[in-house]
Order: C-alpha cells, then structure tokens, then sequence
C-alpha cells in the first residue's frame, strides 16, 4: 500500500541526485515553507524521514533547533542528534523564503550559519523559479506521480491544511480518480476509523490533544458504538486485547495494522504485554507469543555448546520445523525475530555441510563449488552477521565450531591433495588472461578480498540497480596475498616479475628491479595511457580506467570474528560507487580481485614448521629457504617459480590465532570473482 507520505519521501530525497562526474554530493536538502503548510505535519513526516531536521526552538528530542546546531548536526557532531550517514540531510525551514537566504549580508542573524548552504545544498523547489512547494501544489502536480484533481475554492485549500497529516498517511490510490473537496478531505479524518484507532493506541496523549473538539467526540463516539470500548490514557489494555484478537469489526484494524506497523513504533512496544486470554487464539497475532519463542530458540541454542554435530543437526532441525512459520508474521517483518533469522541460516549451514565434497580435479571442485557449496560459506557468514550483540555472536560461534569449521577443514584438505596431484589449475589461466585489457570505456574495478560468496551478495545488489551481471570465477596468483595476486590482475602485470632474493611476495618492475610500491603502480599505468581514479572521481569515460573501492582485507583482518557484521556495509559502497562511473558515462566495468580468505568462528589452529627451513614464515604459507624442502604441500611463487612457497595444511596458520586469514591454498582463497558489468548487453 503506497501512501502519499512515500510519494513525498521520494520526491524529497530525489533532490539530492547529481551527476557525480561534474559535481560533488549536496550537503543538505533546504525545505523552505514561507507559509508554514506543512508544519503541522512535521511530527509525522519526520518518522518517515530520519534525515530531516527543523528549524526552530532548541528540542533536539523532536530533531529541532536553531541554526547554528542544525550545522553540528548535518557535519554530524552533537550526539544528541544522530543523522543516517547514508542519506542526504533535509532542512525543514517554516516561515523561511528563499529570497531570506540569498543575500549573506541582508539575511537575518537567526538564519546566517545556513545561508553557506545554498551553495553547496539544493533546494526542493516547485518550479525553475523557486517557489515554495505548497501542499496543494504537490498533490496536484502529475510529475511526482499523483496529479489529484482538487477543488479550488478556499474551504478545500482550507481542509486540506486542517487534516494534512491524515492525508499524508492515506493510501495514494484512495484519493486518485475523482474531484475533490473540504468534505472528501474531511471525510479522511472522520472515515478512516481503523487508521484513527491505530494512531490513537501508538499515541494516546498526542491525538487526543490533536483532535480536541468535533474529531475527538467522532472518535469516541465510534469506539463506543462499533469496537467496544471507550479510548481513555489508563485502559489501553482494553483495545490492545482487542486488536490482537482481530474478531468482528476488528479484522480490518488488524490488517491495517500489518500494512502500517513500521509506521507504529509505540503501539508495537506496548504489545508485547498482551498475552493470549483464550485457549484459541491466532499465535501470530501476539507479540508475546514470538518474544517468547525467541526465548525459546536462544535456550536451546545456548544448550548446544560443546554437543556434536548429531545432537546439534537434531536440534536445529526440531526448532525449524516449529518455528519456520514464524517467518510470515508481521514481527519477522519488523525485526523482532532475530534468533529466528539466525536459525534459518544455521539450518542453512547443516544442509550445505552435510556433502564434505572432493571431485576428480582442482577444477571439477571448483565447479561443484560456484554450483552449490559457496552457499556454505554464505550462510555462516549471514548468521554471523545477523548477531545483535556480543552474547549472540558467542552462541553462534559455538554452533559453526561444530557444524562449519570441520566442513571446511575437510573440503580444504582435500582439495590441497588434488592440487599435489594434478598441480594448480590457475597456473596457465592467469599467464593467458591477466592485464588483456583491451576494450574502450572500461573501468577494472578492483575489491580488495572479494570471495565469491560475498560477490554472489554484490550481484544481487548490482541486479537492484537494472544492470547487466555476468560473474565468473579465476584462479588467484599464488601465494593468495595482496602482495603477489593484486599485481597479477593490475593492467601492467606484463612489466613485473620476482625476485630470487624477497621476503615479503612483492613483485619488481622488469628492467629497474624496482619494487612495485603504490607510486610505481600508479606511474606505470600512467605511462600505458590508464587513469588512475582516486575518491569519487570518475574520469574520462571514453578511456581505460583504474578504480579501487571496498577494501574487505583490511576490514577482516581488523575486525577477525566480528568481519561478517560490516561485509554488507562495505559491498554497499562498491554498488554506489560503480553505480557512479555508470553515470558517469562509462561503458563497461569489471570486477576483479585478488584473493578470497578463511574466517572461521574459533580461530584457526597452528601448523608447525622448522624455522631453520624459512626465510619467512606468514600465516597461512611460508618461503622456504634455498635448497631447503618441506614435508607439506609446496607450490612456485607466481613471479618467480625458483621461489618455493610452502602451504599451510587444511585451514591452519603457521602462525595460529585468527578468525580470519588468507594467503594459503583453499577453495575460498583461491576461486576468486570475476564481475561483467554493463547497461546493455555487450560482452
């Protein structure tokens, strides 16, 4: 159910596009109101829109106050008045003119801290010429999507001012069609009981006192004679009984209620009191009933510390069964199921599991990977990622220790014995297709630690923006660190090779043996006619450009346990900005990336191996010395194949204690992403 409120929202934050490729992001939307129309309606709208402030007496609880804090608060300092950071923050000016701000010198002291702001904001203006948007302009004008044909005569100007907020929260659909008048508006407010109930119950003290007079005594009126009850501040437990009971004229407000719950953060506390007075009764409706089931599922997952994966699969799959409806109710919808979601993964994880798959190559397993057993990684990750706080996050540990980490030590295993058998599949491919760049208008977009389940997410992030999405899979360099894999996918990889005598996987340049430092990347890309693009920029489209955005490397190995809570967040800024070259004009953009990683919800263990036989020794691979030989598994470095690199066996680290690592020989490490991406089909 679209409501006007939402065509508003739209319109509002719609202001804020730009075109990234010869402008920078606004800082603030300003909303002038000379007149002061939509004032009455600012409680309302500003649930809708977190990022919106007013101006006006200091009440930082109501996001109101005077100039120079509405400053603080878009530049994000008070910490009483947090703004979202993802949106553009909008400026609500009652009895503030455009022309009050357009001359510095001449604008009043009260509004001087904001008058910067018409030079780097934008305004939500009606026209080319700047006028306010009045209400009645907004629902008539077609272009934000209403085109409501309203009577012109004072008394419907009048109403409609009178019920703003009521109209506001009324479906769009409703009001589309028809001539209307001071009675069809008045009629919102007087024929909408089951909107006025809700409103009520989400705040008694606040509708009561704006319905004084002829809309309270309706209001009254109608609770008696047609829902059973009288409205008064002290017996709420009255309708919240009969709400969540839904029987006869109730159903409606019930189902106006699942339309509308978000709007009612209030209401939805106050019904987690209300316990189910009859034996038969709809479980969904109740809060109470859901709270009490997350209870029951964090009980019983708690329970499963240190159990075996038998017990642990019996458990979870007993829980599923009676709890997966729960899924459909308006709680889950809300939020308020969190230990549900956090099941519905760790069942996930036990199906995908199940199979410790092997395959007859390196390659055949990788098939079998991208087909279906990335999504064993995917879910461990996602439940992780679902945990609300540190208690959570323990209890889920403490199953993917049992039901993960051993698939996972498994699957590692035996694809290192296939690659001692038939060698490293990514040998040959990355010599015959690394730094072929050579399609015009093409960024190479480049994420650092991107491992396909976490591209699978980015493309269907991608997918939302009405994008062409062609994701396959390439071999890493070995060994998978940034040092050795990033340079191996950069367009000057042709120019670098490796030194007998290094300890770090760095690469040199040919010729000048100069090692491949962020200057000399940049300085050779240069010298082949490719932009390097830093920040936001976005270049010359027609060309050949370099981007890199979202690095998750550093993030995990920061953030170790906790990585699977900012993944999301990261692959946020990558889709916006890819979404800004396209925009830009560029034609083409691929998605590479270095190498993928290990995260393990208990640490990975410690491999031993003889210091005498290293020159260095890393976490998940080491370089052997000259001449010296390891017992495990060992592969050539990709820059210089007299380099001998030893592997660490399984998921271990020769130096143990991370949640997160890469560099060694795993599936996840070493199937990295590869991302097509275009507006029309063209690859």
């Amino acid at each position: 159910m679209v409501t006007i409120i939402d065509f508003l929202a739209t319109q509002l934050r719609n202001c804020a596009t730009y075109n990234s490729a010869v402008q920078v992001a606004p800082a603030a939307i300003l909303w002038t109101d000379i007149e002061c129309q939509w004032q009455s309606a600012m409680p309302f709208i500003k649930q809708q829109l977190p990022e919106l402030i007013e101006l006006g007496e200091y009440k930082p609880e109501e996001r109101t106050g005077p100039a120079i804090w509405i400053k603080c608060a878009i530049a994000g300092v008070l910490e009483d008045c947090q703004l979202p950071a993802s949106k553009t923050p909008i400026i609500y000016l009652p009895g503030v003119g455009r022309k009050d701000l357009r001359t510095i010198e001449q604008c009043p002291d009260y509004l001087r801290p904001l008058a910067e702001l018409q030079y780097r904001g934008c305004w939500w203006a009606y026209n080319s010429a700047g006028r306010d948007w009045s209400v009645s302009s907004f629902l008539t004008n077609p272009n934000v999507g209403l085109g409501l044909d309203l009577a012109k005569d004072k008394k419907t100007l009048d109403a409609i001012i009178q019920v703003l907020p009521d109209i506001l929260e009324s479906p769009a659909d409703r009001l589309q069609g028809k001539k209307l008048t001071a009675d069809e508006f008045y009629a919102i407010v007087l024929n909408d009981p089951a909107k006025d109930i809700l409103g009520w119950l989400n705040n008694p003290q606040e509708k009561e006192s704006q319905w004084q007079g002829n809309k309270w005594d309706i209001f009254k009126q109608s609770c008696a004679q047609n829902y059973g009850f009288t409205p008064t501040q002290t017996e709420l437990n009255i309708p919240l009984t009969l709400l969540c009971a839904a029987d006869g004229a109730w159903q409606s407000v019930w189902q106006r209620f699942i339309d509308t719950a978000s709007n009612l953060p209030l209401l939805v506390k106050r019904l987690a009191d209300v316990e189910p007075s009859d034996l038969a009764f709809e479980a969904q409706h109740y809060l109470f009933e859901n709270n009490r089931d997350e209870l029951m599922i964090e009980s019983e997952l708690k329970a499963l510390k240190d159990k075996m994966r038998v017990d642990i699969a019996a458990v979870i799959t007993r829980l599923w069964s009676e709890q997966h409806q729960r899924q459909s109710w308006v709680w889950a919808q809300l939020g308020l199921s969190p230990w549900l979601a956090i099941l519905a993964e760790l069942k996930a994880v036990l199906e995908h599991t199940e199979i410790p798959f092997s395959g007859s190559t390196p390659q055949a397993m990788a098939e079998f990977y991208q087909q279906r057993f990335w999504q064993a990684d995917a879910s461990a990750i996602a439940a992780m990622a679902k945990a609300q706080d540190i208690h959570q996050q323990e209890v889920i540990a403490d199953v993917l220790t049992v039901i993960y980490t051993p698939w996972l030590e498994l699957v590692t295993l035996n694809f290192q014995t296939l690659v001692e058998q038939n060698g490293y599949p990514g040998d040959n491919q990355i010599k015959e297709s690394t730094s072929h760049y050579t399609v015009g208008s093409e960024v190479i977009f480049f994420v650092d630690g991107l491992r396909f389940d976490t591209a699978k997410l980015l493309e269907v992030k991608l997918s939302r923006l009405g994008l062409n999405i062609d994701l396959t899979t390439q071999w890493a360099a070995l060994p998978s660190l940034t040092a050795t894999a990033k340079a191996a996918v950069t367009p000057v990889a042709d120019l670098l090779s490796g030194l007998q005598d290094n300890e770090n996987f760095t690469p040199v340049l040919v010729g000048t043996e100069s090692e491949f430092s962020a200057y000399q990347f940049k300085k050779a890309l240069a010298e082949k006619g490719w932009q390097y693009l830093d920040g936001l920029e976005t270049g010359e489209p027609d060309g050949y450009a370099w981007v890199q955005t979202g690095d998750l490397d550093n993030m995990g190995h920061a953030q170790q346990r906790k990585m699977p809570l900012h993944i999301d967040a990261v692959l946020n800024d990558v889709a916006a900005r890819i979404e800004g070259l396209l925009n830009a004009g560029w034609k083409r953009i691929k998605v590479v990336t270095d190498h993928g990683w290990l995260w393990v919800p208990n640490k990975l263990a410690e491999a031993s191996i003889p210091k005498t036989s290293v020159k260095k020794r890393l976490t998940r691979c080491a370089i052997l010395k000259d001449n010296m030989s390891s017992s495990g598994l060992t592969v050539p470095w990709h820059w210089n194949p007299s380099v001998t690199v030893a592997m660490a066996p399984g998921i271990a680290g020769y130096v143990g204690g991370d949640y997160y690592n890469h560099g060694g020989l795993s599936l996840q490490e070493c199937l990295t992403p590869v991302i097509k991406i275009n507006k029309v089909n063209i690859y």
